[in-house]
């Protein structure tokens, strides 16, 4: 048994490395169906805090997940136009882990003795959140109709960086196209 739970506590860093903390969510206009949109067309860019790297790795990747979906890339009249915005955001998480122990006797009546000792640890992390956005506008009317969320932990190295963006747009258009229940 101690042996599993040493596997286990080996594991943890593990998940967080293969991107377990990401988030998606999905919203979409429930009148529209998505069975026929076919084409789509970035929007301009208006991106002036993402790098340009940091832009053709998010590009490239919806495109990629769109592409599998079965969209073509069209540069005049598309079915959709795309767009997406991005915020990373400073979290703190405070951790306080106690320490103690106690002992005690006692006589009948309530008389007795007792004693223990108990300290605390505490540790601050402070981490960065990544949000990317992304929106698709339908180009006749220019409404909104589908947007999609990716939050996770930003990571430093931009290769693995770039390996967790793809692993959250592969999650996120895992339920794409939206179907109607």
């Amino acid at each position: 048994m101690r042996r599993f739970g040493l596997i286990f506590v080996c594991l943890i860093p593990l998940l967080f490395l293969t991107g377990c903390d990401l988030k998606t969510t999905m919203d979409w206009d429930r009148d529209v169906d998505f069975s026929t949109v076919k084409t789509y067309k970035w929007a301009g860019r208006d991106h002036s805090e993402i790098s340009d790297l940091e832009h053709k790795r998010i590009v490239s990747g919806v495109d990629t997940q769109l592409e599998l979906k079965g969209l073509q890339k069209v540069d005049s009249n598309p079915d959709v136009v795309v767009t997406y915005f991005g915020d990373n955001n400073e979290r703190t998480v405070i951790d306080t882990t106690h320490y103690g122990y106690g002992y005690g006797g006692g006589w009948y009546w309530g008389h007795g003795y007792g004693g223990g000792m108990s300290t605390s640890t505490t540790q601050v992390r402070t981490y960065t959140e990544g949000t990317l956005v992304l929106d698709m506008y339908l180009a006749s009317k220019k409404e909104l109709i589908w947007r999609g969320t990716v939050t996770g932990t930003v990571i430093d190295d931009p290769q693995k960086m770039e390996k967790k963006l793809n692993k959250g747009l592969a999650k996120l258009f895992k339920e794409y196209p939206p179907v109607q229940k």
